[in-house]
C-alpha cells in the first residue's frame, strides 16, 4: 500500500511539473512585470519603443512602457510630455492617461490603463517636446480573462488537486473499513 501511495505522489508531481502552465503566482502588484515589445517606430527625430505588460493582454490592468531615444545619438530623451489614449473599437469613450517618467530610468515613460472590455482597442500615443506633437496609433486586442489559458475548461493543477482530494477520501474510507474489519474479527 505504501508503494502505491509513493507512486501516486510521484506521478502527481510529474504531471504538475510538466504542465505548460506557469506555476509561479504573484498577487497583483507583486513581483516583476514581464514586457513584450508592442510597437517600434521612428518618428521625426525619435526612436520610440512601446512595450506592454502583461505579455498576453487580458481584461484588467495594462502597463505601457514607452522608451524614447534620439535617432542620431541613441541617448534617452527626457522632459517630454507623453499622453496615451485608449478607445474601444466602434466606441467614442476615449480613456486617457499621462505617461509618467522617473529620474532613475531616463527615457522611459509609463502609463497604466484599466481596460474593462475585451475586444480591439485603438491606442494613441502623443509625444510633445514643446515644439512638435507627434502621434503614434496602433491597435491592440484585449482578451477575456481566463485563468486556464489555452487548456480548455480545467487547468492541469485543478485536475491534479481533484485527483489528490478524491484519492485521499478513498484512502480514508479504505483505512476505516480495514480497521473496522480488524476490530470485528
Amino acid at each position: 500500500m505504501k508503494n502505491f501511495i509513493y507512486l501516486f505522489i510521484f506521478i502527481s508531481f510529474l504531471s504538475v511539473s510538466f504542465s505548460n502552465e506557469n506555476t509561479i503566482i504573484f498577487a497583483q502588484g507583486e513581483g516583476y512585470s514581464k514586457y513584450k515589445i508592442f510597437h517600434k517606430e521612428e518618428i521625426s527625430n525619435y526612436n520610440v519603443e512601446i512595450s506592454l505588460s502583461p505579455i498576453n493582454p487580458v481584461v484588467g490592468q495594462q502597463i505601457f512602457s514607452i522608451y524614447i531615444s534620439d535617432v542620431n545619438s541613441k541617448e534617452p530623451l527626457e522632459n517630454l510630455i507623453v499622453n496615451v489614449y485608449a478607445t474601444p473599437l466602434f466606441d467614442d469613450k476615449k480613456k486617457t492617461a499621462p505617461a509618467l517618467s522617473s529620474p532613475s530610468m531616463k527615457g522611459y515613460y509609463q502609463a497604466i490603463f484599466r481596460m474593462e472590455k475585451a475586444g480591439n482597442w485603438v491606442m494613441d500615443f502623443e509625444i510633445d517636446d514643446g515644439v512638435n506633437i507627434n502621434n503614434i496609433s496602433e491597435q491592440i486586442e484585449i482578451f477575456e480573462r481566463n485563468r486556464t489559458l489555452n487548456s480548455g475548461d480545467f487547468s492541469y493543477g485543478f485536475i491534479a488537486m481533484q485527483v489528490i482530494f478524491i484519492g485521499g477520501l478513498g484512502y480514508v474510507f479504505y483505512a476505516a473499513r480495514r480497521r473496522r474489519r480488524k476490530l470485528n474479527s
